[in-house]
């Protein structure tokens, strides 16, 4: 006489069109227990392997449903979900006799886990999309122990079974084929393994492994494809710790981007090591480059000048006169700053031409200024420039005059009246 037995026999009366229906329910309406009648017919469905029975009591449940105005079907839906699935895993083919408590104990994932472990793959991901399981935790960590076992089969070819996978996984979510290629490099297919990390998008992914499989020169291409230049230093980093200074050149001599990266780090941490780079490759015109460079660091004149030299037969070399002269002039003019400290003490040494001679016309060594302006072919109008701004800063009016009088200026004359000595201008 429970209220669930009583809508049960209800259902039972309803389907036969028997007038004893409506006895039955207005009995259990009078004790105003419908709500539980409904329930104890979802439990009682819920706990039985039936599953006619499992039918007789859910629609006996949803029969009694059709008289409440505020019940949630939540319960309901759920059940029925949960029916399918046990009744599915029930099956003898799988074998899976659990009962509603065990399954509410071990939970859905273990549930999953189970079946993927037993490999019953196509059965984990139909429970999976039936029940709407999020994919990171469904079907897409189905499929990436479903790849995981297919590439130890060890009767297909590496071919067929990279097919297999990406026609299976796709683009799934959360599926690393670099998981797969690393599980397939595990059981001794490394081709399996390339062939598998081609389908990885994320280069970051594909790397890692390539190196831990020695594959530095595909390691290197897959790191400069993908624009990281962060990644593209951890391959060179490597490649440089576990090979010799000649293979690690020759290797990156194929990978010019690799190349201009690793050479911006050497300018920066190892010069050294950029010079070997530039022997290495003939590259005389950036040798000069380099030991001009160079030349610039070294505090002292002797230093400087011996790579200043270097520069030069560098760019002999190389066939670049307009660098040859220009180094060859640099040379001469620290020649003749050092003269200058030594018999004057300008303080002229690392200063440029135009700066050197700023500074002798400002000390009034105006012999030595023009000198520099005769030797290093000066151009008429910047020495005129000079000479004048020098002259006027020391109001040296009479020398002035007298250098305007020397020879026709090739800048013209500017003249503009002196404001008065009390004049706040």
């Amino acid at each position: 006489m429970a209220p669930g037995a009583l809508l049960l026999e209800a259902h039972r009366e309803y389907e036969k069109s028997s007038q004893k229906a409506d006895e039955y329910l207005r009995e259990i309406k009078e004790q105003n227990v419908l709500g539980d009648a409904v329930r104890q017919c979802v439990e009682a469905a819920a706990h039985e392997y039936d599953p006619d029975t499992q039918k007789a009591l859910m629609r006996a449940a949803s029969f009694g449903k059709c008289f409440l105005t505020e019940f949630s079907p939540d319960q309901f839906v759920t059940t029925c979900r949960e029916l399918r699935v046990l009744n599915a895993v029930r099956e003898s083919s799988v074998g899976m006799p659990l009962t509603h408590t065990q399954f509410k104990q071990m939970t859905l994932q273990v549930l999953i886990d189970r079946l993927v472990y037993r490999q019953f793959y196509p059965l984990a991901i139909e429970v999976c999309r039936y029940l709407k399981i999020p994919d990171y935790q469904g079907v897409s960590r189905v499929l990436k122990h479903w790849a995981s076992c297919k590439v130890q089969q060890k009767d297909l070819t590496d071919e067929a079974i990279a097919r297999a996978v990406c026609a299976k996984v796709g683009d799934s979510p959360g599926v690393s084929y670099s998981d797969v290629a690393a599980k397939a490099y595990e059981c001794g297919r490394p081709e399996l393994a390339i062939k598998l990390l081609d389908f990885e998008a994320r280069s970051g992914e594909q790397v890692p492994l390539l190196l831990k499989m020695k594959r530095s020169q595909l390691a290197l291409s897959k790191a400069v494809e993908s624009g990281d230049t962060d990644l593209v230093y951890t391959v060179v980093t490597y490649l440089k710790n576990e090979m010799n200074r000649g293979d690690f050149f020759m290797t990156l001599r194929n990978q010019p981007v690799a190349l201009s990266l690793y050479r911006q780090f050497c300018k920066l941490q190892e010069p050294q090591t950029l010079k070997d780079l530039f022997n290495q490759d003939d590259d005389h015109q950036e040798l000069g480059n380099f030991y001009v460079t160079s030349s610039y660091r070294d505090k002292r004149l002797e230093g400087r000048l011996a790579q200043l030299q270097s520069a030069v037969d560098e760019y002999n070399k190389a066939k670049n006169d307009f660098a040859v002269k220009a180094t060859e002039e640099e040379m001469r003019l620290l020649r003749f700053q050092r003269k200058l400290d030594d018999e004057k003490g300008a303080g002229l040494l690392g200063l440029s031409l135009q700066a050197t001679m700023e500074a002798l016309m400002s000390l009034g060594l105006h012999k030595q200024a023009e000198q520099l302006y005769r030797d290093f072919r000066v151009p008429d109008k910047r020495y005129w420039w000079l000479k004048l701004k020098s002259l006027a800063e020391k109001e040296q009016w009479e020398e002035l005059e007298k250098f305007s009088k020397s020879k026709k200026s090739p800048i013209g004359y500017l003249v503009r009246e002196a404001p008065p000595l009390n004049s706040p201008l």
